[in-house]
């Protein structure tokens, strides 16, 4: 690999995150042979790394890097923020999970991400030690660190917190409203609404025998607090029932938003870094390696976007019903960054694109 572009890339990093000399320089590296080799397998990394020693060398140093790392949260918000946040009043963000097992072991990630052209820019994150949903614990837990590490000017940024049906919970909503955070999300057909001054309950789906987007004017009671609620129906047993804590304005069009964070899930799975290919098992050793992708996503996704501004256009692929792009924002990033590693050209220009300015 280009010691010219590893130097680079060390600068510019050392810029924004904490680590001694060594350290920096195997990130730096290691954010490199993730892209170049669209994977987070060890042993395809280790054949990339440094080409001037073995591989079995280089196995050993990604061992040691991963095992001693130890990045700094705060740092990588702020890093974060400071590069979106002034491009919009307001921000929406996304909370979901991702989960998939190796082996008997369970790699489920909380995320939370700033909603963001198609896709999803991570904030933050949690590993859950076991299968299935998030409980009230977990989310306080991840939004709370989320929130501490910015100002009060900058929480004021926030726009919605969107959110799928795995977490309309009473008692999460009610901690939502406590901090301020107003919500868009989606329930399940079947939850039970009520209109104020009345004891007769129905399930939300019968409000919603139309297919466009009806949004209701009046606040309505479910998970036992007033809401406002729309919905429309899909398909024969299909269902968009949406909640919020503030009127629905736009409701479907901000709620798309949402799917942003799945783009950026699959960015890190087999669209982009194979993080299936990881054999790791340890929580502190996948929380590092989330945060060398998430450095890498943005890294692409930025290059992408810098590519569309400047002519670039994304072939479309004929659909059914309709056309579709063939790539996303990020893939074409990530294409354009490893056709320029993989034939040692020079990017030393795009490595800047990193930067907040």
């Amino acid at each position: 690999m280009d010691k010219n572009k590893e130097k680079a890339l060390k600068e510019e990093l050392s810029q924004h995150f904490l680590g001694s000399h060594q350290r920096l320089t195997v990130l730096s590296k290691m954010i490199l042979a993730v892209l170049q080799m669209s994977s987070v397998n060890y042993s395809k990394l280790a054949l990339v790394l440094n080409p001037l020693v073995k591989v079995s060398s280089n196995f050993k140093r990604i061992q040691r890097f991963m095992r001693y790392y130890s990045f700094c949260e705060r740092r990588f918000i702020q890093w974060v923020w400071r590069q979106y946040a002034a491009k919009k009043d307001k921000l929406d963000l996304s909370m979901d999970r991702t989960n998939w097992k190796f082996g008997k072991f369970n790699i489920n990630i909380l995320t939370i991400g700033i909603a963001w052209n198609g896709t999803a820019i991570p904030l933050i994150w949690m590993l859950l030690d076991k299968r299935g949903q998030s409980n009230q614990q977990e989310r306080i837990c991840i939004l709370l660190r989320l929130l501490s590490y910015l100002s009060k000017q900058e929480r004021e940024k926030i726009g919605y917190l969107l959110m799928d049906r795995e977490f309309a919970a009473q008692d999460w909503l009610s901690y939502l409203k406590s901090r301020g955070i107003h919500f868009l999300i989606r329930i399940r057909k079947d939850a039970k609404v009520r209109k104020l001054g009345k004891a007769k309950e129905v399930k939300a789906y019968s409000m919603f025998q139309c297919q466009r987007f009806q949004a209701k004017y009046k606040v309505r009671v479910l998970f036992g607090h007033r809401l406002f609620i729309g919905g429309q129906q899909l398909s024969k047993d299909e269902y968009l029932i949406l909640v919020s804590d503030v009127k629905l304005h736009k409701a479907t069009e901000k709620y798309a938003l949402r799917w942003g964070i799945e783009v950026f899930f699959g960015a890190c799975k087999t669209r982009g870094f194979n993080f299936e290919d990881t054999h790791l098992n340890k929580m502190e050793r996948i929380n590092t390696l989330m945060f060398i992708l998430a450095i890498a996503f943005i890294w692409a996704l930025k290059i992408g976007e810098f590519l569309l501004e400047n002519g670039h256009q994304i072939p479309l692929k004929k659909l059914k019903n309709r056309t579709a792009k063939l790539f996303s924002i990020f893939r074409i990033g990530l294409d354009y960054i490893r056709h320029k590693l993989l034939n040692h050209l020079d990017f030393e220009q795009d490595i800047l694109r990193l930067s907040c300015t």
